[in-house]
């Protein structure tokens, strides 16, 4: 790695010491009872709150563009059980209504929004109905956060295989457009640990599904982003972790040249050995007289326990989240002084981590409402064409900025995932994923370069047979069809 860049990164981190109340004790306790402090700050904006009655007219577009106007719904229904989706559905049915279905809004493909229509917001529908030890499985509600059931499967030494990674995404959610985390490489997409759901269809009928029950809907309602029905409770396999306790070393390689990045990515994702969880991230910032490039794999592996590492990860994490509790509260200057910190720790990645740290990695140190609007387009691969998607999508992506100057950096998160549900019944299950996070600025990206953009990206993705992560922007046209997944499963 150059030195200048080792030597910029080493002076952000160097500055966390220097923010106000970071030197206050900040180590939680190992062991569930720390949960209740990850709830408290496992989100990704501290500028606006999905509780707030004004987010029913925004989705995540917000984020790209915060002064959006909002689309504000007439009618907002609240089910608490399944018999009250039923009433909302035949009512809906009987004036003729379409109803959009939301949690809290994480989708930006004109999913959940509905301008002077009927909404059901499922956050009500929250209980965790049955914890079978047994059988490994929860039986949870649709609105039911994955944070919050991980939490609570903690305090029998239970978790989630797969979970959202932040206090807002909801189990519905999650099923209704797939579901990725660092551990996708071994258990796959939400989704494919989902043992069996309940839904009501838009006659209002109550059908229960699973691999061998009604089969042909179970493959179709998931990853279906709400187009077939509402989602009621869902029976989710179950592992035995303490992801609060458990500690993984990070095998960490950095590069600052994009084809280094590639080719050890590459090699990860191809082979992850006995990586338990693994995640990588290329950064490419435009400053006013040069690029500044940086990335970043980790791998996470067992070690065996000892205080000494125990200790580390606490104290480095115990830095980082003080950071990311701090962006969106702080001036706008500090604030994107902080980010800019937060992003030299997820560069410098502590050498060992909890799980639970792991999972919730990012979004507990970096605010999406801090410095430049930021959008996310998605692409799901096949993973023999990972190398080649990815040297295409970033030139793409660079392109765009020198042309147009509409993005301000572009970052690339990469994971590995082994998915049933996007093989489509082949022998294939092996794809990767590239998460193209950019910022936005706002005057140089207009409606017309953003829809540019994405059908140049949607084209790629296309031609290296390839779906899209359909909660993040996409055509609108019959390319569509070839993007979604979940078209195979309504033949």
């Amino acid at each position: 790695m150059r030195k200048s860049h080792v030597a910029l990164f080493g002076m952000l981190a160097a500055g966390v010491a220097m923010l106000p109340g970071l030197r206050k004790k900040s180590l939680h306790p190992g062991g569930p009872p720390a949960a209740r402090s990850w709830r408290m700050r496992i989100t990704s904006h501290e500028t606006f709150s999905h509780d707030s009655i004004d987010s029913l007219g925004y989705d995540w577009s917000r984020i790209a563009d915060p002064a959006m106007a909002p689309k504000f719904p007439l009618k907002v229904y609240l089910p608490q059980s399944t018999g009250d989706i039923v009433k909302i559905v035949q009512e809906a049915k009987t004036l003729g209504e379409k109803l959009a279905v939301r949690s809290k809004g994480h989708s930006s493909n004109d999913l959940v929004l509905t301008e002077g229509g009927s909404v059901v917001v499922t956050e009500k529908l929250n209980r965790i109905v049955a914890v079978d030890r047994e059988r490994m499985t929860a039986t949870v509600q649709s609105g039911a956060i994955s944070a919050e059931v991980d939490d609570y499967l903690a305090t029998m030494g239970l978790g989630l295989p797969i979970i959202g990674d932040h206090n807002h995404i909801t189990v519905g959610g999650f099923a209704s457009v797939g579901g990725i985390s660092p551990a996708s490489h071994r258990f796959g997409l939400f989704i494919d640990n989902i043992e069996s759901f309940e839904y009501v269809n838009w006659d209002g009928d109550v059908l229960n599904c699973s691999r061998t029950e009604n089969a042909a809907d179970f493959w179709r309602v998931l990853a279906g982003t709400g187009q077939h029905g509402i989602m009621s409770t869902l029976t989710l396999k179950l592992i035995e972790i303490d992801k609060y306790g458990t500690i993984l070393e990070n095998e960490q390689t950095r590069c600052t040249n994009v084809d280094d990045f590639v080719a050890v990515s590459s090699s990860y994702i191809n082979d992850p050995g006995d990586a338990l969880y693994e995640r990588g991230v290329w950064i490419d910032f435009q400053l006013p007289r040069r690029r500044l490039t940086v990335g970043q794999f980790s791998a996470y592996k067992a070690t065996p326990a000892s205080r000494l590492a125990t200790l580390r990860g606490r104290l480095a994490y115990g830095y980082l989240h003080r950071i990311g509790y701090l962006a969106g509260r702080l001036p706008p200057g500090l604030d994107r002084t902080v980010k800019y910190i937060g992003t030299a720790g997820v560069i410098f990645s502590p050498k060992y981590a909890t799980i639970k740290n792991i999972e919730f990695f990012t979004d507990k140190i970096l605010d999406s409402t801090v410095g430049d609007p930021t959008r996310m387009l998605i692409v799901l691969a096949p993973l023999e064409r990972y190398e080649e998607l990815f040297r295409e999508s970033f030139a793409l992506m660079v392109d765009y900025r020198e042309r147009t100057g509409c993005f301000t950096f572009v970052s690339v998160y990469v994971k590995s995932i082994n998915s049933e549900y996007l093989s489509q019944g082949t022998d294939r299950t092996r794809f990767c994923e590239l998460m193209f996070y950019m910022g936005i600025n706002q005057k140089r990206m207009t409606p017309e370069v953003l829809d540019e953009v994405v059908s140049d990206f949607d084209d790629l993705c296309i031609r290296h047979g390839g779906f899209r992560y359909m909660h993040s922007k996409t055509v609108t046209d019959a390319r569509r069809d070839i993007l979604d997944p979940n078209v195979h499963y309504r033949k």
